[in-house]
Order: C-alpha cells, then structure tokens, then sequence
C-alpha cells in the first residue's frame, strides 16, 4: 500500500491556453507514469476549504474524508468532464471510498500527505493500475501559485509548459466572454488569467536555483517537433519514451483537444491541418485583442517575451511601459453584478490588479483565487 509514497512527484504546471491539457493527454497513457485525469490537489483542497467551508481538520477523520471524496468526484459537475471523469458508475465509487478509508486509517503521516497519497491510491485500485510499473507520480495542478506547496510537502519537480502571451490571452479572453451571458470579459476573470502567468513564470525564474528540478516545454517548439520535446522529457523525467506521448488520451481514450476558437469546449472533430500554423495562431489573437492589449500584455510580460523569443509590436522604453502599465490596471474593470456602490467595487477591482502585479501568488488567499 506505502509503496506509493516512493514514487517521485512531478507537478505538471501552466496555465489556461498554454497547452497544459495537451501536454496532460500525451503523458495520460504512458506505462510508467501514474497520472489522474486533470487531478488538481492543492486547488480541490482550497475548494473544500475555502468554497464549502470544511476545515482540512474534519478530514482526520478517515470515513468523513473518504465520503467527501467519493461524494465530490463522482458528483460535482467539475468532473464530468471527459479530461476529468474517473470514477463512472456507484461500484467504482464505492471502491474508491472503500480504498481512501482503508489507507488512511493505516497511516499517520501529515494530513496533506495522507490525502494526496490516499486518492491516488484509491484511484489505481479503482482501475487496477499495477505499481510495480511506474516510477513517478504526475499531477495537473490547475493553476500555478500552488507550487511552492508541491516542494513543501513533496519535494516535487516540476513540468511547465509556456505559450507566447498574446496568443494565450487572445485565447483566454474569448473563451470567458463566451462564458458569459453579457458576453463581456470581468475584472476577475482577467486577473485570475494573469495571476496565473505570473505565478507560472516565476516558477521559470527559479529553474536558476533549483536548476534540475524544472523542466520547460514551449507550445510552439512542441508543435513543431513534438517527438523531439517529448524525448528529452522523458530523458529528464528518467523514464523510457513510449510512442504514446505523441497521442492525445484521457484514461486511455482518444481525446481531440480543445480551443475557443473552434467550440465552448472539448472538441469532437480534429482542428483543421494547419490550424496550428504560426501564421494561423497570429491571425486568431489577432482578431480578439486590441492594439491596446497587445501593447499592455508585451509591456506586464517584457521579460517573459524576451527569455522565450516571442516578438514584439512595440518598442517598449520607460515612458511606454510606465504608460503600459496604467492601461493595464484599468483595463477590463467590467463586472456583471455590483454590490453597494459600483465604483467601490471597482476602485477594489483596480487595486486587486495592481497587487497582483506588484506580490504575486500572494495574493491568491487573499481575493479567493481558486
């Protein structure tokens, strides 16, 4: 059963339309990897936590902990999804909390550890996963600001995949106003978007001190030769390169990607031949942001564009960024409902970005960034 806390950790860590589910589904079928379908830990505990209200302390409690769980994963509308559904009938469900309940009653390791440890667990026995196999655990922690927790309490390497910014964003923004029904963008969707970039590239300014226990993948290096960015990860990852990560799968199954630009969700059908094409990505973001926002994305993320080689609109000198960062902080302040008066709350929204730009991940607590 504690075999599994042998295995070493690997956070895979980006942010939304970056490639992070992609990079998800080629490691998904690998031999040697135990990897849940866009399993987020440390983002499911703050939902317990902070969204539901349960303190982490009620889950000492091996059969609260292991019906909570059970409960969540089966039912909650977040994992219906087909890159997040893993548990698909009452007898799976009944074998996982029967699985949760049996391992935490026989450990008493820190509470984050047990759970962690206790649902991948419970998960390979749910779907007969043999450990003998793997030699690392993989998990798709959802948004970036939790890493410094992964090296914590795990120990962890880290996986992170980085997409030029404007192309992410141009992404992003689409896909939120579609999202909603006024089908404008809200303040706090754009300042979770960012805080996620940020968090995620403060993670590549770490490689410096921590130099082998990061890994970066560049989306566009990847789709122009996928099988030689997946070989040197394997290399690093000290596993054997299986041609199943040139495949995209959830649990094995086909599964066909996603982009705003072609549906609100996963796909059905493959994207066009040349969807991918760099010229093709340009003309999309192009068509969602404002000369505006390019300018104010290239003067929050000069440094970020300049250690990756994305080009540039602007020439970005002192008083433009300064400038930049102004329209910044007051762009997109739209929020469909208004408490008390609606210019406190957006004198609060333009705060919130501003310190977002200046402590980063510190602030997720704060403002109840999922």
């Amino acid at each position: 059963m504690f075999e599994i806390q042998k295995l070493p950790v690997y956070m895979l860590g980006s942010f939304g339309h970056a490639g992070i589910d992609w990079t998800h589904s080629l490691l998904d079928n690998h031999k040697q990897i135990l990897l849940m379908p866009a399993f987020s830990f440390f983002r499911t505990l703050h939902k317990i936590e902070k969204i539901n209200g349960i303190s982490l302390n009620k889950l000492q409690n091996s059969k609260y902990a292991s019906e909570l769980l059970s409960d969540m994963f089966y039912s909650d509308i977040s994992y219906q999804l087909k890159r997040r559904k893993f548990i698909f009938n009452t007898s799976q469900k009944e074998i996982f909390k029967n699985e949760v309940f049996k391992y935490l009653e026989n450990t008493d390791d820190n509470i984050i550890k047990n759970l962690f440890f206790s649902i991948h667990y419970a998960f390979s026995k749910v779907h007969n996963i043999n450990f003998s196999e793997k030699k690392c655990i993989v998990v798709h922690e959802h948004v970036s600001w939790h890493y410094k927790k992964y090296l914590d309490f795990f120990d962890a390497n880290f996986i992170v995949i980085f997409r030029d910014p404007k192309a992410v964003l141009g992404g992003g923004i689409l896909r939120m106003k579609n999202s909603n029904i006024s089908e404008k963008l809200t303040s706090f969707q754009l300042d979770t978007m960012i805080l996620d970039m940020i968090c995620a590239y403060k993670i590549f300014l770490e490689k410096k001190k921590i130099n082998n226990k990061i890994f970066v993948l560049q989306n566009e290096k990847m789709h122009i030769n996928l099988r030689e960015e997946m070989t040197k990860l394997s290399s690093w990852m000290k596993i054997d390169f299986y041609n199943t990560m040139l495949d995209q799968t959830f649990m094995g199954q086909t599964w066909l990607g996603e982009s705003s630009y072609l549906a609100k969700d996963e796909l059905e059908k493959k994207p066009p031949e040349n969807f991918y094409n760099p010229n093709e990505v340009e003309k999309r973001w192009r068509s969602v942001l404002s000369k505006q926002d390019v300018n104010n994305i290239e003067v929050v993320f000069k440094n970020y564009i300049e250690d990756f080689n994305y080009n540039f609109d602007n020439k970005i000198n002192f008083i433009k960024r300064i400038l930049g960062y102004i329209n910044f902080i007051f762009s997109y302040q739209y929020q469909e409902k208004y408490f008390l008066n609606k210019y406190l709350i957006i004198l609060r929204n333009v705060l919130r970005r501003a310190l977002i730009l200046i402590f980063k991940e510190k602030v997720a607590n704060f403002f109840k960034f999922k």
